[in-house]
């Protein structure tokens, strides 16, 4: 296949290389777990299924993400590029497969964007209304519009600005949640500290609502592999890239645990079951009971994860685009970057616009009452809690789908290049992948409760996304992608059009 960018310059369709250092690559990884978020608030999706044995949930989520990252580690050393899972299942399953990783890739980080600044808005307007600030700034939506002007004023001008930036808010936050947790922790939560928490039979619940909170659990580490879309743009990305990715998950999933277990104590771990479903939050739900003096410092730290999370899915959403653009996969503006700045601002400008339609659409295709259950309540900020929750939700399988297939390509090339690590811990991750995907579609299909219905967004879940698959399959196959990128790899690993 003939590249589609053969005939334009260097200098529009570059990335700037050797730009990031492993800090930045760290950053960008763990950012998007955005730890101060889940586990202010994120966990309690886990909470619904796993009660108070969520802890164990977020244990075992942590044990399937260091499997899959090996994968994206195994890629990485021998692939560079900013295609990250689109291009590395190009190589182990062939184009047309990795046509499909990186449509639903897109899906996901297009779900994850505006589901994330929702979030933050309405933490936002939150804290504004604790701090008696005017009506006008108690407005979810205005804090919305804010945040899509924030991303562009941090993405726009390189990639740097955005991850340094990260580094010191995320840290910041996480910093925040922890100092709650050690005074939850130090108080021995409602009856004391307890190993009861990894135990479902001691928390009153089964192995399948454990299950189901490793899908959830899975969502809070959803993008720990993203530093690998900074392949073109770091140093040493063979050595530097295996190390965030693997690092992220080792930090993430430590922070994690702490703040779950905090939390399952916190409330009390059989009182969990419901209580911590019913706060719709996390751990910032118990602030007012351990340490009122950090309410406020919780909810900014949230809201500020949130909008820097979303910040770190735009580079890894938008370089995705980049990268498929320039295989001709794409229309060929998305695979131009500015001039100057060498960002993939046209994709950026897409990312931007097609976030405020996504909300809009989540929003008017369900009934306010609908909207007011899933979200925990009416008031005026239901609507975005309930664009944050639904966007999350609706994020998981295609996540769980998309670290399942990164694995058959890992499993496929492992076998392929004789790398039987590889192979092996694709193996693992493909089998962590199935359990995730098998929690997070359960209660599509059977009710949280006995007798209960099954709210109707939860229903539409799986049909949504296999009519998004079967879409990208029908576009896949007519333009049989050819991958045409510039790739980097080492001595041991094959050019980009062999093998493949």
């Amino acid at each position: 296949m003939t590249s589609t960018v053969a005939a334009t310059s260097p200098v529009e369709t570059g990335l700037r290389e050797d730009v990031l250092t492993l800090p930045d690559a760290l950053a960008q990884s763990v950012t998007v777990l955005a730890p101060a978020l889940s586990g202010g608030f994120i966990t309690y999706l886990a909470a619904v299924k796993a009660g108070g044995a969520t802890p164990l949930s977020f244990a075992l989520a942590t044990v399937v993400c260091l499997l899959i990252g090996g994968v994206v580690s195994g890629f990485a050393r021998t692939i560079r590029s900013a295609g990250s899972l689109y291009t590395y299942t190009i190589h182990g399953l062939g184009p047309f497969c990795g046509f499909l990783m990186g449509w639903a890739y897109m899906l996901a980080l297009s779900l994850a964007g505006p589901a994330l600044l929702a979030g933050s808005s309405v933490f936002f307007s939150l804290l504004m209304a604790d701090l008696g600030a005017p009506a006008l700034l108690t407005h979810w939506w205005l804090w919305f519009g804010a945040g899509l002007l924030g991303w562009f004023a941090l993405a726009y001008p390189g990639v740097e600005l955005s991850t340094r930036s990260s580094l010191v808010f995320t840290a910041a936050g996480m910093a925040v949640l922890l100092a709650l947790a050690l005074v939850v922790v130090g108080k021995g939560g409602a009856h004391g500290n307890t190993l009861a928490a990894f135990s479902p039979h001691a928390a009153g619940v089964g192995w399948p609502g454990v299950f189901a909170g490793v899908a959830f659990g899975l969502l809070s580490f959803a993008g720990f592999e993203t530093a690998a879309n900074l392949g073109e743009e770091i140093r040493e990305p063979h050595r530097n890239i295996p190390r965030a990715v693997l690092g992220a998950v080792m930090i993430g999933g430590t922070f994690f645990v702490a703040v779950t277990y905090a939390t399952s104590i916190g409330y009390g771990v059989r009182e969990s079951a419901t209580a911590w479903p019913g706060s719709a939050s996390g751990l910032a739900a118990l602030a007012g009971t351990y340490a009122s003096g950090l309410k406020d410092l919780v909810l900014a730290a949230v809201a500020v994860d949130a909008f820097f999370c979303g910040l770190a899915g735009s580079n890894a959403v938008t370089r995705t685009m980049f990268t498929m653009s320039r295989d001709g996969v794409l229309p060929p503006v998305f695979g131009r970057t500015h001039p100057k700045h060498r960002t993939p601002h046209v994709a950026l400008f897409a990312y931007l616009a097609v976030a405020p339609v996504v909300a809009v659409l989540l929003i008017a295709i369900t009934t306010p009452a609908t909207r007011d259950g899933l979200a925990g309540g009416g008031g005026p900020n239901a609507a975005g809690l309930y664009l944050f929750t639904e966007g999350l939700t609706l994020l998981t399988p295609v996540v769980a789908f998309a670290y399942g297939l990164v694995s058959v390509a890992g499993i496929a090339y492992g076998f392929r290049r004789r790398q039987r690590g590889l192979a092996a811990v694709s193996v693992g991750a493909l089998a962590g992948a199935g359990v995730a995907a098998f929690g997070s579609l359960y209660y599509s299909f059977v009710a949280a409760t006995p007798g209960a219905a099954i709210p109707t967004p939860y229903r539409v879940i799986p049909w949504a996304l296999l009519a998004w698959l079967l879409l990208g399959g029908l576009v896949g196959w007519r333009r049989r992608p050819a991958p045409v990128s510039p790739v980097t790899t080492s001595s041991c690993s094959p050019p980009m059009n062999s093998g493949v």
